[in-house]
């Protein structure tokens, strides 16, 4: 509808996936080298997790479209399967008719078979498993059987499970060990931060013009655009100041900004704007009828952790600075990020603390802390922490100048305090430096 009036020739913010929009975020394109060398070092396994929305699909039809016809695929999305009906779903991805059997040897020898052909040939065999985290446990037993079939010099089927947190969740409880091990390498993709999401508007709409531009990229993240000066792109259509309130309302999810940035330009065409302003951008969010984004997924895991558990009592992170403490923090959700990032559950203002420092995720009734590639590194108990780690009662968490005491909820809970808070969960973060 706004096309001709901005100078589009498509949506620059369509909701379906399509590799000519993919933007190289700093997280997506780590994810995306993992991917290139698990399919090229042909090494079974990897693992890609992400809040919905965040480019998951978007980034496998990338890797998919730039590796090249030497490449089979099997792509399932229905994993609401039992164990016999999975495998005959993925011989039937492969074009093979594997509804003559129903035994599990017959269908496991098939697929072997078929494998093995493929390899003689020179094709690389790629499984994708879309929405993974809704596997059963004896599907996901079957996958760990499947990655381990060979050729006696290297793999012959590559695997990608792909879905939400609640998938790395699963994987991390103690019956899934044995198929965790065999996972060559993981990545969690999250909401875009700041610059980022500047960048992937003016990213899209850049490419919906039309018009042919070379892609410059200078430091991460910012993305800058090498085209003529005769020419026009349409990147400034929303302005910078809007940039915090996108963020809020979206999370910083590719999917939701796409949402909001379509119908602040519905909005503006329909009310005659040549720009999307405050105002614009308000009125968008009253026809969504949005509240910030960090209140709608509370509300979501907060109802969820109800359903699952009423009676279960959350740990929590006792704060001190230089001894004195600062605030109690309440392990409320599946996962809680800290960082310097507004967009963190815990708001740490410290130069020196990275915008997504570090994460602690619940499985069951434990807690894991992983480092999300900080720069100055997360210490757990004064040694710095490369991996998932579990924690237990009393350890001790360093960033920069803080100090934070994990209790797991089982014991006797941390007292209340009376000091005045520098650390604060969405969605008011704290100004001053700590």
């Amino acid at each position: 509808m706004y096309h001709s009036r901005f100078g589009f020739v498509t949506d620059p913010f369509r909701l379906s996936p399509d590799a000519k929009f993919y933007f190289p975020s700093l997280a997506h394109v780590t994810a995306k080298s993992y991917m290139d060398y698990v399919l090229w070092s042909r090494d079974s396994f990897v693992l890609i997790t992400g809040e919905i929305g965040t480019g998951k699909t978007t980034l496998i039809q990338k890797m998919l479209d730039e590796f090249g016809h030497r490449i089979t695929t099997a792509k399932i999305h229905q994993t609401q399967l039992n164990e016999i009906e999975f495998l005959q779903a993925l011989l039937d991805q492969f074009g093979i008719n594997p509804f003559q059997t129903t035994s599990k040897v017959e269908l496991l020898s098939m697929i072997n078979n078929y494998l093995q052909e493929k390899y003689e040939e020179g094709e690389t065999v790629v499984l994708i498993i879309d929405e993974a985290q809704n596997l059963s446990n004896r599907v996901l037993e079957e996958i760990r059987l499947l990655s381990g079939f060979d050729s006696n010099r290297e793999k012959i089927l590559n695997i990608f499970l792909v879905g939400q947190p609640e998938l790395k969740d699963k994987l991390l409880s103690p019956e899934m060990e044995q198929l965790f091990q065999r996972i060559r390498l993981r990545f969690h993709l999250k909401g875009l931060g700041f610059d980022e999401v500047r960048s992937y508007i003016r990213h899209r709409l850049a490419i919906a013009s039309g018009i042919k531009f070379n892609l410059l990229q200078e430091k991460q993240p910012f993305l800058s655009y090498g085209v003529s000066k005769r020419m026009q792109l349409p990147t400034d259509l929303f302005e910078d100041e809007l940039i915090p309130t996108i963020i809020k309302y979206t999370g910083g999810i590719p999917r939701l900004i796409n949402t909001l940035c379509d119908t602040a330009l519905l909005v503006a065409f329909a009310q005659d704007y040549d720009v999307v302003d405050e105002n614009v951008l308000n009125l968008a969010l009253e026809d969504l009828q949005w509240t910030p984004y960090n209140k709608r997924k509370n509300y979501r895991n907060k109802k969820s952790n109800t359903t699952i558990n009423a009676d279960e009592k959350d740990g929590s992170l006792l704060v001190t600075l230089k001894g004195k403490i600062v605030s109690i923090e309440p392990l409320e959700k599946s996962e809680v990020v800290v960082g310097r990032s507004p967009i963190c559950d815990i708001i740490i203002n410290q130069r020196t603390i990275s915008s997504k420092h570090f994460h602690i995720v619940k499985n069951g009734e434990s807690y894991y802390i992983e480092d999300m590639g900080s720069t100055n590194g997360t210490y757990l108990n004064n040694k710095r922490i490369k991996s998932s780690v579990k924690l237990v009662e009393g350890d001790i968490i360093a960033i920069g100048k803080y100090k934070l005491a994990f209790s797991s909820g089982k014991d006797q809970a941390i007292g209340g305090s009376t000091a005045d808070s520098l650390i604060n969960r969405r969605p008011t973060p704290i100004n001053r430096a700590g």
